[in-house]
C-alpha cells in the first residue's frame, strides 16, 4: 500500500528549482538582516519570519510550477 504517489521527473525538477529559489530568498534575507544589524544594531526581519517565508516560497514556487507543467 502506497501513501503518497510516486513523484515524476518533470515534479522532481521543480521541487529542485523550488528549493533552490527558496534557498536564494533565505540568503538575500540573511545578507540584509546582516546590513541592517550592522549599521543599526538591530534585525530588521526575525528568524521566525526568516524560517516562513523560506518555506512558504519553497512550496509556492513549486505549486507554481506544478500547475504550469500540468496546463502545457
Amino acid at each position: 500500500m502506497k501513501l503518497f504517489k510516486d513523484v515524476s521527473k518533470r515534479e522532481h525538477q521543480n521541487w529542485n528549482k523550488a528549493v533552490s529559489a527558496g534557498f536564494y530568498i533565505l540568503l538575500l534575507l540573511l545578507f540584509v538582516n546582516v546590513i541592517m544589524y550592522t549599521y543599526n544594531g538591530a534585525e530588521l526581519v526575525s528568524s521566525f519570519s526568516m524560517f516562513w517565508t523560506g518555506i512558504i516560497v519553497t512550496f509556492g514556487y513549486q505549486f507554481i510550477l506544478n500547475r504550469k507543467s500540468e496546463e502545457k
